[in-house]
C-alpha cells in the first residue's frame, strides 16, 4: 500500500481511541484526497515527470497518451483540475484513459478501485465485456470502436428470477474462452438477453442476509430478535419526552418491529423517538446531506430503506447504493449474530479482521472493490470493525451524525 492508504488504515485503526473523537474524524473526513489529487499519484506512477504543480502540464501529459492511443481526449480533462470534478465512472471515459496508458486487466481494476472509488470491469454490461476482452489481448483502441459497432446496445433492466441468472463470473470465463474478436462479437449477439442486468449476485446476498434478519413468524430473525432482547432505543431524555408530547400531542406510534424502515433504523442505532419525525419520509436525507462528519462520497449513495426496497423487488438500482447496502448489512449481521449469542456486543480480538474478510469475500464474489480505506465510506466501516464494540460504535457515529445535523430544541419546538 502507498503512503496514503497505509495513513487511512492507521487512522481506521486508531481514531476511536482518541479523546476527542468527533474534532479528529472531521479533519481525517478533510485529508481524503480529490479526485485530482489520486489522479496525480496515477500519471506519476505512469511516467509523469514534470511539474505537478502545473495543470497545464498535466492536461499536456494526459491529452498526448490520448492521442498516441487514438483515444477522444475527454472533454472534462482540465476541470478534473480546475474544478475538482471527478470522472463519471458510468461513461467510457475511465477506459479510454485505460487504453491511453497501455494498462492491463489487474492494472485497469486497480485504476478504477483506488483512482476512480467505484467497481472494476462489470461484465454484465456488453460494453465492458468489450473493453475487458481488448485490454485483455492488448488490442488497439480502434478495434474496439470496431467492435462495438456490431453488438447490440442493452438498457439495464429487472435482475430476473433464480432460474434465469447469469452471474458475472461465468460470463467471465466463457469470454476468457473466446480466441478472435469475431468471436466475441457472434457470442455478444447470441447472448444478448444475458446483458439486460447487473449486480445479480449482490441482490441475492442481500436478500438472503435480509431473510436471515428477518426470519419468520416462528422463526424470528437476528434483528427482530436484537429488538426484543438487547436494542437500546434512540430515544430523547426524559424530561424532553414529556415536552415533546405535551407541546405536539403526539400519539404513541405503534410500529411493526420487523417493518422495513424500522429494522433499517434498528441497524444504523436510529429507531426509537428521537427520529418519530422521519416516518412520514421514510428517508434519512435531511440528517446526511452536507454533514460535517459525512464526506460528500460517503453521503452519495449511503444505504436507505428505497433502495433496499428496490432491490427486494427486484428492481435496478446503481452500483454504489448496492455496494454500499452490501456492506452495511454484512457488518451487521456478522456483528448482531455474535452479540446474540454472546448477550454482548464486546467482541474478541481476533474478530476484526474475520469480518472484514467476510466483507470483502462477499464483496469480491460479486465483483465488487474490497473494503479500501481511501474510500470514505469504507472508512467508516473499517473505523468500526477496529473496536471492542463495532456495531455500537457504528450506531454512536449515526447518533453524532443525527445530532450533528438537527438543532434539538428547535426540532422538537422547544425554543423559549
Amino acid at each position: 500500500m502507498g503512503k496514503y492508504t497505509d495513513f487511512l488504515e492507521e487512522k481506521s485503526i486508531t481514531i476511536s481511541n482518541e479523546d476527542e473523537y468527533v474534532d479528529e474524524l472531521k479533519r481525517v473526513i478533510g485529508n481524503f484526497r480529490s479526485f485530482d489529487e489520486a489522479l496525480d499519484s496515477f500519471i506519476l506512477e505512469h511516467g509523469y515527470a514534470r511539474d505537478i504543480a502545473k495543470v497545464d502540464e498535466k492536461v499536456a501529459f494526459i491529452s498526448e497518451k490520448c492521442k498516441a492511443a487514438g483515444v477522444p481526449i475527454p472533454r472534462n480533462l482540465k476541470k478534473w483540475y480546475t474544478e475538482h470534478k471527478r470522472m463519471d465512472r458510468n461513461t467510457a471515459i475511465p477506459f479510454h484513459l485505460c487504453f491511453a496508458f497501455e494498462l492491463n486487466v489487474d492494472e485497469v481494476n486497480d485504476f478504477l478501485r483506488r483512482i476512480c472509488l467505484s467497481r472494476g470491469f462489470d461484465c454484465h454490461s456488453i460494453e465492458e465485456v468489450v473493453y475487458f476482452y481488448a485490454l485483455k489481448n492488448n488490442l488497439k483502441f480502434d478495434v474496439v470502436q470496431d467492435i462495438l459497432t456490431k453488438v447490440p446496445e442493452i438498457k439495464l433492466d429487472q435482475v430476473p428470477g433464480d432460474e434465469e441468472l447469469m452471474y458475472t463470473e461465468l460470463i467471465v470465463e466463457e469470454v476468457d474462452e473466446i480466441s478472435s474478436e469475431d468471436e466475441l462479437i457472434l457470442y455478444l449477439n447470441e447472448n444478448a438477453d444475458k446483458f439486460g442486468y447487473n449486480n445479480a449476485t449482490a441482490h441475492e446476498t442481500i436478500k438472503t442476509i435480509w431473510n436471515r434478519l428477518i426470519g419468520t413468524k416462528d422463526e424470528p430473525g437476528d434483528a427482530v430478535r436484537e429488538r426484543k432482547l438487547m436494542y437500546e432505543t434512540f430515544d430523547k431524555e426524559e424530561e424532553a419526552q414529556e415536552h415533546y408530547e405535551t407541546e405536539r400531542g403526539r400519539k404513541e406510534r405503534k410500529r411493526i418491529d420487523d417493518s422495513i424502515w424500522e429494522i433499517y433504523l434498528q441497524i444504523l442505532g436510529l429507531a426509537g423517538n428521537y427520529s418519530a419525525d422521519f416516518y412520514k419520509t421514510r428517508s434519512l436525507k435531511t440528517v446526511l446531506k452536507g454533514n460535517e462528519l459525512l464526506h460528500p462520497l460517503a453521503e452519495d449513495s449511503f444505504p436507505d430503506r428505497d433502495g433496499l426496497v428496490k432491490i427486494l423487488n427486484g428492481e435496478h438500482v446503481s452500483y454504489e447504493r448496492v455496494r454500499k447496502l452490501l456492506i452495511l448489512l454484512n457488518f451487521y449481521q456478522y456483528y448482531v449474530s455474535r452479540a446474540l449469542v454472546k448477550h454482548s456486543y464486546e467482541v474478541d480480538d481476533d474478530e476484526a479482521e474475520r469480518c472484514i474478510a467476510t466483507i470483502d469475500a462477499n464483496l469480491i464474489s460479486s465483483n465488487y472493490p474490497a473494503l479500501y480505506p481511501g474510500n470514505p465510506y469504507d472508512f467508516l466501516i473499517l473505523m468500526s470493525i477496529r473496536t471492542s464494540q463495532p456495531l455500537q460504535t457504528f450506531r454512536e457515529y449515526m447518533q453524532e451524525l443525527f445530532f450533528e445535523s438537527v438543532d434539538l430544541d428547535s426540532f422538537y419546538g422547544m425554543k423559549e
